[in-house]
């Protein structure tokens, strides 16, 4: 994601956009996994880009907040990634942290369900936690 597309989205959520709101979205966006607020620090910090960690924090939950990111917590320690914007759902390693999709996904079963029983699901997520293959000693 170029910078000026990341500006666009920040303003589009009404946030002012920053050089650090950019350059914490920068990291977001090139990571393919979950990262901690610690962890996106030490990215930046390897590029020589020195925000505070507080800073980092505090941009995090504004990000979560206005729905530019997802926060999955694990063992008590929040991650973020960019919200998809696309039905999925994870097994979360509370050991590794690694997040699996789910590509079946049976949750319109409960929600055709739902919608019997005069309920109307708006948006829902899903997460189930337990300990990967790996890191149990398998393969």
């Amino acid at each position: 994601m170029q910078t000026s597309n990341i500006k666009e989205l920040l303003n589009s959520n009404g946030i002012k956009a920053t050089w650090q709101r950019v350059e914490i979205l920068k990291v977001l966006q090139s990571s393919n996994e979950c990262l901690s607020a610690s962890q996106i620090h030490q990215k930046l910090s390897a590029k020589n880009i020195n925000i505070d960690l507080a800073t980092v924090y505090r941009v995090l939950e504004l990000f979560d907040k206005k729905g530019i990111t997802q926060k999955s917590v694990i063992n008590r320690k929040s991650f973020f990634e960019l919200k998809k914007y696309e039905h999925c759902h994870y097994f979360v390693c509370i050991k590794c942290q690694q997040k699996t999709n789910i590509v079946d996904c049976k949750i319109d079963l409960i929600k055709e369900e739902l919608r019997k029983r005069n309920f109307k699901v708006l948006s829902h997520n899903l997460e189930v936690y337990g300990i990967c293959n790996k890191c149990c000693g398998g393969d």
